[in-house]
Parts: C-alpha cells; structure tokens; sequence
C-alpha cells in the first residue's frame, strides 16, 4: 500500500474527531510503507490557514456538516485520488446534528468499498450503546424509536464496508452478538502525543487548577460541576481555592449554552471559560491541571479527553459508568470515580483528588505508563493491518480476551 485516503474532520477545523485524526495521520506519516495519506476533511466555516504538517500528508476539503451531498462529494474525492484504501474516522454525528445529513454521510463507507475502494471505519460510538433519554431526545419517544431504527440500519450498512473497528469491546459485543459481524474488530483508542517523550509536572508543582473538556449542553452538562466548586470553595480560604477551567464549545444541539453559563457564573473568578482548545494549547491546559473532570449523564464511546488527561499525567474525576468503566478495566487507567448524577459524590471525588497527594500522583504516574503501551503509532499499524487483509479478501479473527487484544495489537505495531 502506497496511498492512503483518510475522511475524517480535521484541524484547523472544529468538528468532532479532528484531534484525534490529526495524531493518526502523523502516525501513518511516520511509516516508511506509506508514500501519501491524503486526508477528505470537512470544509470551514471560515478559512484558516492549513497545519505545517508532514510532506507526505495531503489536506483536501471536500464535504461540509450537515450538508445531504456530503456522501456524493467523499466518494468522487476518493474516486478522483485513486487512493489503495481508505479509512473513515467516524462517529455517528460526524456529518451532521441533523438525523438525515448524518445518516446520509455515514453511507459512504459502504458506496466506497461497493465501488471497489479497499475500506475500513475507525468508528468511535454506536447508536445503540448511547441511552438516547440523557440526550437532547429525552423527552421525545417517537424521534428517539426512529432514531434507534435508522442507527440500526445504518450500522448494518456500515457493516458493509471491508471491515469496521471499535474502540471498546463492549462495542464489539454489539457488533458481534446483534448484528453477527464477521467483520468487527476491537482496536484500541491509543494515545495521542507519544508518552515517553513528554515533560510532565508532579502534582505538587501544579496550581489548584481543574479543568474540563468537550462539547457541551446534551449529555455533558456543566451546572452540576461548577456547583461542587463553588460549594468546595466556601470551606477555603482565598489562597487555596480552586479554580475550573472549561475548554470546549457548545454541541451543536445546545447553540449558546456556553454563553449562557458565562453570563450566570461571570461574578465567581474561579470559574473560566477558556473556549476552544486549539490542538497546540492541549499540552498546557492538562500540565498545569491537578485534576480531570469528566461530569456525563451518559457516555456515548471511548473518552479522547480521558486520554489526553492520561499522557499529560492530570489524574481523572469520572463516574462509575459505561464506557468509562470498559475504558479503564480494559486499558489499567485509574482515576478518583464517583457516583452517576451525584453532586454530593461528586464534590467527594474532587475532594479526594486534591487532599490524597500521593494517591493522586500514583494514579498520574500509571496513567503515564499505560499510555505509553497503546500509542497511536500502533492504532495506525492494526488499522494498515486490517486494511491489507481487506485487500487480500481475508479478515483476521477477533481475538476471545482483552489480553489477547493487547497481545494481537503489540504484534501489529
């Protein structure tokens, strides 16, 4: 394999995924058995200039959110680069907020293995693994049975490309006992910058400073957080305080509820909103943090953040649910956990992670450790695996364990 098409969101643009495609191109960038990864991308909203990015890496932007031709426009892209395989980094909204775009978008991984382009979906959740209740379909039963059917249609289709990779093998599971996929496969998530290489502070160098991350207004909701600061706060005195950072954006179903945060909270100092956090200001704003919060209703897939947190040893808050618990059993991170919708527990947690030092800094050495295990350079090397096989009309058998996961993925790398 010479060429390499890669359709995914990407920075300087905004849209979920992008860091994580970023750090997987470079992987792909870094192997001496790829000539050209050129990434499809989603077009901006304003233009920016493009990344100093490797001379094998190509960008172009051909589709655009929420735009229904967006399938048309990724497959006569691929059909014009002639690449020798592709691969989708994927999660269900990737193409839209709006149930037609997006499902229309996700179809081109099937029309682009039908039309004799070697295929793979990197896919990061599953419609059937989010509880649709804790998301901006809570009170509407009808959308959300028609949205249960349409993703399970649509992975069905997806299904339909070479082959499909999870992150989670509770992903997997639905893959193979629902849907009998012959073609599912568990890679891990990796970790993004590789970890050995990085400088990272001690716990006890660092400002009481928090920090948070994501997409928020749907199943990432704030008020429950910046309460338990403020409530932890009023037992301090003015030097110790603590302070929350939140980096992020709106989610595109919640348009303005960042603002509208920003106005309720704005006489509270400790209380930040930093906005956006652009892919070279990730190292600073984990560094400098003492812990990680990840307050969900729900969880919807493998957490980027929670890894990020990992390899810039910030020790994580999150509740003991879903995707978090498959994450951290699977993988060996470790974090202080709470219970689910509990701001009580939650304030508890953070207590803990600020008051038990040496716990807390146990926790950031292993996560340090465990991250240097599954790096991107070895995602890149099962996906180029899986990709092959593809091409040669075989699929690898899905390993029976999660040791045997990490055994197939330490082969491949």
């Amino acid at each position: 394999m010479k060429t390499l098409a890669l359709v995914t969101a990407f920075p300087p643009g905004s849209g979920s995924l992008n860091e994580y495609a970023l750090h997987l191109a470079n992987a792909f960038a870094r192997r001496s058995d790829l000539d050209r990864i050129i990434i499809l991308a989603d077009k901006m909203d304003e233009p920016l200039p493009e990344l100093d990015l490797n001379p094998k890496i190509e960008v172009r932007r051909v589709w655009t959110f929420n735009d229904m031709l967006s399938v048309h426009k990724i497959t006569k892209a691929i059909d014009i680069c002639k690449p020798d395989n592709v691969l989708f980094n994927l999660q269900t909204a990737s193409f839209g907020d709006k149930e037609i775009p997006a499902a229309l978008g996700l179809l081109a991984p099937a029309l682009t293995q039908l039309k004799g382009h070697g295929t793979g979906v990197l896919m990061h959740n599953l419609i059937d693994a989010v509880d649709l209740a804790q998301t901006n379909l809570a009170n509407q039963k009808l959308r959300q049975k028609i949205v249960e059917l349409a993703g399970t249609l649509i992975t069905k289709l997806m299904l339909k490309a070479g082959y499909m990779s999870v992150t989670l093998d509770s992903f997997h599971e639905i893959l193979t006992s629902k849907y009998n996929a012959k073609n599912a496969f568990m890679v891990p998530h990796g970790s993004f910058p590789i970890a050995s290489t990085l400088q990272t502070y001690r716990l006890s160098e660092r400002s009481n400073r928090i920090v948070t991350m994501g997409k928020f207004g749907t199943y990432k909701k704030l008020e429950r957080l910046i309460f338990a600061i403020q409530n932890i706060n009023k037992t301090r005195s003015e030097e110790d305080k603590i302070s929350l950072i939140i980096g992020g954006s709106d989610h595109p179903a919640t348009p303005g509820y960042l603002e509208g945060l920003a106005k309720m909270f704005k006489s509270d100092d400790a209380i930040k909103f930093h906005g956006y956090v652009a892919e070279e200001d990730v190292e600073g704003f984990f560094k400098q943090a003492r812990l990680a919060v990840f307050d969900y209703d729900s969880t919807t897939g493998s957490s980027g953040v929670l890894h990020q947190a990992a390899i810039y040893g910030t020790p994580p808050v999150y509740p003991m649910m879903g995707d978090f618990i498959d994450v951290t059993e699977r993988e060996g991170l470790s974090g202080f956990h709470y219970t689910p919708l509990d701001q009580d527990s939650l304030e508890q947690s953070i207590e803990q992670g600020l008051s038990k030092a040496k716990t807390a800094q146990s926790m950031a050495d292993n996560n340090l450790d465990v991250s240097k295990g599954v790096t991107m350079d070895t995602v890149s090397a099962a996906q180029l695996r899986l990709m092959r096989r593809v091409s040669q009309g075989r699929f690898l058998k899905m390993r029976a364990s999660d040791k045997k996961a990490v055994l197939l993925m330490n082969k491949m790398a």
